[in-house]
């Protein structure tokens, strides 16, 4: 059984959901699927690649801008003609989509739609903004047979807009327990801090990994050091908003206590190296980098978004009720003084994630909703 997944960037871009579709594969694959992924084919890639549990297929054209989303849809269209999936798994509302309602919906293939995040700046936000964007989700609302749905909030916005909620499927992220693990001694943490650039010292150390994105809101992470939060902030990741974010740290005097790291392929050490993870973001799904500080036994301090309490609630982590910088600078203070406290977060959000969302749970559900649309 063969599925197509469309998603806009891939390898050597690595996101949350990217890292969904790169860790998923081998599970898939060990279950009968064959995995295909169709995605932009950026400067200095192959057209073609083969990676554990999937293939790589890139479309040429653009990179970016929207000549970049009309010769992807263009071009993920024609693959999709040409490959005759059995399925065809979407990632976003947006081209990815829009692909499908091309290449695939016409011939009756079932479409599988996962929406990534929701609210202001989300999927559906962003579509109702761009050309026919009102029409296209009346089409997929028709055309699909499911969509993947990380929380209920991404639920009651699709129910909202007209989609049925008997093709709404709640299919949580899943993540790799083992490898994204809490550290077992100083010694471990010590080489991790050395291995990332920073300090091996006494002070806490906040993690954030992801896109350098105004919709990721790092600058209230910025604006807590400078209001009096404990420690070093450590920024992982790529993205329009670094310059900004090192001139705002250099104006508020914290410049020496923030790293900033480029993308890492295997961020795993990163979370042992850490005291806890900081999430501002107000635009989410389920957050893939929230999930593996939560392995990783790290206390999570976040802002409300969506799929946040589903993560967090029960005692697993800090939930805001207002993400502010002086509201996490508090978090932080109190996490800091209260070690053990801490501690038992960590553990919470730890077990939490072994139980609720595991990878193999993820990759079981996916395949059972393949099958049940096939036949």
């Amino acid at each position: 059984m063969r599925v197509a997944m469309v998603i806009q960037s891939y390898l050597p871009v690595l996101g949350g959901a990217q890292r969904q579709v790169q860790r998923l594969g081998p599970l898939l694959a060990e279950d009968g699927f064959e995995v295909v992924v169709v995605t932009r084919r950026p400067p200095g890639t192959a057209r073609r690649e083969r990676r554990p549990g999937l293939e790589i297929r890139r479309t040429p054209g653009p990179d970016s801008g929207p000549l970049g989303s009309a010769a992807f849809t263009a071009g993920a269209a024609g693959e999709l003609l040409r490959l005759r999936p059995d399925v065809v798994h979407v990632h976003d509302l947006l081209s990815p989509s829009t692909a499908a309602l091309l290449g695939a919906a016409p011939r009756g293939t079932p479409v599988v739609a996962k929406v990534l995040s929701t609210g202001p700046g989300g999927d559906v936000d962003r579509l109702l903004h761009k050309p026919a964007g009102a029409l296209r989700l009346r089409l997929m609302a028709q055309r699909f047979a499911g969509f993947v749905c990380l929380s209920v909030d991404v639920e009651d916005e699709l129910a909202a807009h007209g989609v049925p909620r008997a093709r709404l499927r709640r299919i949580a992220n899943g993540v790799d327990a083992a490898r994204f693990r809490p550290r077992v001694s100083s010694e471990e943490r010590r080489v991790a801090r050395v291995a990332a650039g920073v300090p091996d010292d006494d002070e806490p150390l906040w993690l954030y990994c992801g896109r350098f994105a105004a919709v990721k809101r790092l600058d209230v992470l910025v604006a807590a050091l400078a209001a009096g939060a404990p420690g070093r902030l450590l920024l992982v990741g790529e993205g329009e908003q670094e310059t900004a974010l090192r001139n705002q740290a250099a104006a508020a005097g914290v410049a020496d206590r923030i790293a900033v790291r480029g993308v890492i392929d295997d961020t795993a050490p990163l979370y042992r190296a850490a005291d806890g993870y900081l999430s501002a973001s107000g635009t989410e799904g389920m957050s893939g980098s929230v999930l593996e500080a939560m392995a990783s036994g790290l206390p999570v301090v976040a802002a409300p978004a969506s799929g946040m309490a589903e993560l967090l609630g029960g005692g697993a982590g800090r939930l805001l009720e207002a993400g502010e910088p002086a509201a996490f600078a508090a978090a932080m203070r109190e996490l800091a003084q209260d070690p053990e406290g801490a501690a038992a977060i960590g553990a919470r959000a730890r077990r939490r994630a072994e139980s609720d969302f595991s990878l193999a749970g993820t990759a079981a559900q996916l395949g059972a909703l393949y099958r049940s649309l096939i036949r």
